[in-house]
């Protein structure tokens, strides 16, 4: 009896001791029944060649009065990025109230499409599913998008090289949960060079313009210009002006592919002007 009590702790110590892999494993009960059971590997990294970027957007009270701007210009840009580019959507601030007290006013951040090629459609939908809210936890957004969006991403070149992450955030004003968002990137920073920030800034506000100026991004100011706002996003995207969309785009859309007759193409360049001959 004692061997087998002695067998039986050697056995425990050795499985204990041993490495996990992701599998099916059967336990076994006291009254000889099987449970089957699972484990998970940790998540693998995602790869991607070309360009990763995520769409940041403040869905704020405060932006009632510009979001239908930023839908139609992110509308109009997107089926104008290479194929190889890969692009997420994440808003925050849809959750009603603005008291910082309030935590789920400072925690209202949520991913609304994940990375993709050619996702578009699902980037403009989720846009105009998405509800304005109340508060503006830039801090936490940006928080969760390095920290979770970000972390187990790996983006390459053509020469597998490894290229920086980008964040486009589109706001209107500062942090509004007692956050310190260039703080946070600043410490951010010390450990990281994969994450370059450009911001969109709809009005005069300035505050920031230190998360561009922390990552190596671009800093633009927009006013209720549509033209304003999509030269920005061309910008922000690095999309040349004057490009033609590479794909057809989506309902609801005032974009047009360009025609593949040359006279066409220049009747349509007075009403589009990223349409080129």
């Amino acid at each position: 009896m004692k061997k087998l009590l002695l067998i039986i702790v050697f056995l425990s110590l050795l499985w204990a001791s041993s490495p996990v892999f992701a599998g099916e494993f059967r336990i076994y009960t006291a009254n000889g029944s099987q449970q089957l059971q699972r484990l998970t590997a940790p998540p693998r990294a995602m790869r991607i060649h070309g360009e990763a970027i995520e769409l940041l957007v403040d869905y704020s009270g405060s932006m009632s009065g510009w979001i239908n701007l930023a839908k139609e210009a992110i509308g109009i840009i997107l089926p104008r990025l290479p194929y190889n580019s890969s692009v997420a959507l994440r808003v925050f601030g849809e959750r009603p109230g603005t008291h910082p007290e309030i935590t789920e006013v400072c925690k209202a951040s949520r991913v609304v499409t994940s990375f993709g090629k050619q996702n578009e459609r699902a980037v403009v939908k989720g846009l105009a599913e998405a509800k304005i809210g109340g508060g503006t936890p830039i801090e936490f957004a940006l928080r969760e998008t390095v920290e979770k969006d970000l972390k187990n991403l790996r983006v390459y070149d053509k020469n597998r090289t490894f290229k920086a992450k980008k964040i486009i955030l589109v706001t209107d004003g500062g942090e509004g949960c007692g956050g310190d968002p260039c703080a946070y990137i600043r410490e951010v920073m010390r450990t990281r060079k994969d994450i370059s920030i450009d911001v969109i800034q709809l009005g005069n506000d300035n505050r920031l313009a230190c998360l561009a100026d922390e990552t190596g991004g671009t800093f633009h100011k927009v006013n209720r210009s549509s033209q304003d706002f999509e030269l920005a996003l061309e910008k922000a995207f690095n999309v040349p002006q004057g490009t033609v969309a590479t794909r057809k785009y989506m309902e609801k859309s005032t974009y047009k592919p360009a025609p593949k007759k040359l006279s066409d193409r220049k009747q349509l360049a007075t009403k589009y002007k990223y349409v080129k001959y």
